[in-house]
């Protein structure tokens, strides 16, 4: 059974609870089982994993078959993406199968077939036959926590006994979260890996002396530009009111550490940032120009005008 056909099958196994008055299945349904081709444990093992990975779907107590319930209706690709803890699976699929995945869901979602459209894929930088073989190896060591060589393409040195933490889809790029030998948390984008080896030392790491690196990467990292054990500064900036909308308190913040400060009679948005340098948040502002002013501090503000004053000669 292909991955790519598995997302076929949940969605055609969601249809079916509908058109159930009791919205009920078992991995006994003969419907099911004929339509999908597959056995009664491959329907079973399908079933549990929609039911493990949403709350719509739970399991009955005291049926003589282990008996399933779509409690309210799901948009297979809606409830996925609302959930990061819940996405590992579809990347995983996309990944190790077809990265063209996503425009699978496209066809395959419960609603509207017309709904969704992506310019855009967190797989593109993994589509070749070098990088999905790059990204395999990095997962391993994730996983495995194992010692890894990397070679980058923008460096002619190997870096040498990483421990890679964590596999971090950030800025619209994959990235590796390793740690090298003088214990700095760092970020490698896995499109600029050249080449993956094990290392010398062949035992597995431990994560706990890494704490503080994990911490860093589940609390306070921000994008790619975060430094790790890098003292944070706080910026003030003011959006002005043509886009202030974007900006109001509860809306989507575009960094984690965006705090609504006030609203000015005008019109205009008050809020802060923190940062640890200023490639970190200089993109949101530029983004924005010329709607975001920066209020404080002053050497954010200079550098922002040197960098600008080069761009225009």
């Amino acid at each position: 059974m292909s991955q790519i056909n598995t997302i076929k099958k949940y969605a055609i196994i969601l249809e079916e609870f509908t058109k159930r008055v009791d919205r009920t299945l078992t991995s006994y349904d003969v419907v099911l089982l004929d339509e999908l081709g597959i056995s009664q444990k491959q329907l079973g093992r399908l079933l549990d994993e929609l039911s493990s990975e949403f709350d719509n779907i739970i399991t009955l107590v005291g049926k003589k078959r282990k008996t399933y319930k779509l409690i309210q209706p799901i948009d297979l690709f809606v409830q996925t993406m609302e959930n990061s803890q819940e996405i590992g699976w579809f990347f995983n699929m996309a990944t190790e199968a077809d990265p063209l995945i996503f425009k699978e869901l496209e066809n395959y979602t419960n609603k509207n077939k017309n709904i969704y459209q992506f310019k855009n894929s967190p797989f593109e930088d993994i589509t070749s036959l070098e990088s999905k073989q790059v990204f395999k190896r990095v997962k391993s060591a994730v996983e495995n926590h194992e010692y890894r060589d990397i070679k980058f393409s923008y460096e002619q040195e190997w870096q040498r006994n990483l421990r890679c933490l964590k596999l971090v889809f950030m800025d619209n790029n994959w990235y590796v979260a390793f740690v090298d030998e003088k214990d700095a948390l760092k970020f490698g984008r896995i499109s600029f890996i050249q080449e993956v080896s094990y290392s010398k030392n062949r035992t597995a790491f431990q994560i706990y002396p890494l704490q503080k690196q994990m911490d860093f990467l589940e609390n306070s990292m921000q994008n790619s530009m975060t430094l790790y054990d890098t003292e944070q500064k706080t910026a003030t900036l003011k959006a002005k009111k043509e886009i202030a909308r974007y900006f109001q308190k509860g809306m989507k913040k575009f960094l984690s550490s965006q705090e609504f400060g006030k609203e000015l009679k005008n019109g205009d948005i008050v809020f802060t940032v923190d940062y640890t340098q200023e490639l970190e948040i200089l993109p949101l502002v530029q983004r924005w120009l010329p709607g975001i002013e920066i209020l404080s501090p002053d050497s954010l503000k200079t550098a922002y005008k040197e960098k600008l004053k080069k761009a225009l000669l």
